[in-house]
């Protein structure tokens, strides 16, 4: 028995050891080919390297500019800690059965990333600032319940127009009923922007429309008309935006 013992000991050391220096580009195969994100290049070890970043679906990703740090840490038990410009604070990610538990973080990241979701963000060219928020968060099973994420998108504008801002608007993801339900409305602005999505399984349908604010003036109108033609199917002043998946 104790040599069993000493048998297992020593293979686990050896497993750790492996896992240590095997190459960081092992984890271009870790995500499906269908993901939103996907990972183009990676350097340094599974146990501390790091990675370049895509996001949007085939045929439409673009690659991040900043690269994905990550590192294995035994504070406090085992987490991966991940870091990124982007990033108000390093992320220990903590890993349990089934299941991975993330700490509340702020993302901050410049709008044109959204030209890298597709249509119709990459014809829009969008500008401004984006500030991703989530609170403390365990993953694994059932989809949790209540406020999962904000968006807030500030100082919002398109080279589609010269009006600049557009106004400031605010997207939350909520966990409900085994599902994903996505709110977009705007907290201020000359473009009213509303809409309503749900995510279930691997379905992702969303209806929206947008059309310029009653307090707009003429030209203000004028300004938002190839914006509006953009981002929908136009009904007079009301873009009707409609996504499917």
């Amino acid at each position: 028995m104790k040599r069993l013992g000493w048998g297992l000991a020593a293979l686990s050391i050896i497993v750790i050891s492996a896992l240590a220096v095997l190459p960081a580009r092992w984890l271009l195969l870790a995500l499906p080919e269908d993901s939103p994100v996907s990972i183009v290049d990676a350097s340094g070890t599974l146990w501390h390297g790091e990675a370049r970043l895509a996001l949007g679906f085939p045929g439409q990703r673009s690659t991040l500019a900043n690269a994905l740090q990550w590192r294995w840490s035994w504070q406090a038990g085992p987490r991966l800690v991940l870091e990124h410009p982007w990033l108000n604070q390093a992320m220990p990610v903590r890993f349990g059965w089934r299941r991975v538990s993330l700490p509340a973080r702020d993302l901050q990241l410049p709008a044109i990333v959204l030209t890298q979701l597709g249509a119709p963000f990459n014809t829009l060219q969008p500008s401004g600032q984006l500030q991703l928020s989530w609170p403390a968060l365990t993953l694994g099973g059932a989809v949790p319940q209540g406020l999962l994420a904000t968006v807030h998108w500030r100082q919002a504008g398109t080279a589609l127009s010269l009006l600049r801002p557009l106004g400031d608007y605010r997207a939350t993801l909520n966990g409900q009923a085994n599902a994903l339900h996505l709110e977009v409305s705007t907290l201020q602005g000359v473009l009213l922007v509303e809409g309503k999505g749900n995510w279930r399984g691997s379905r992702f349908d969303y209806q929206g429309q947008a059309r310029p604010a009653l307090a707009s003036t003429p030209e203000q109108r004028i300004a938002l008309d190839a914006v509006l033609s953009a981002i929908g199917t136009r009904s007079g002043e009301t873009s009707v935006m409609k996504f499917q998946r």
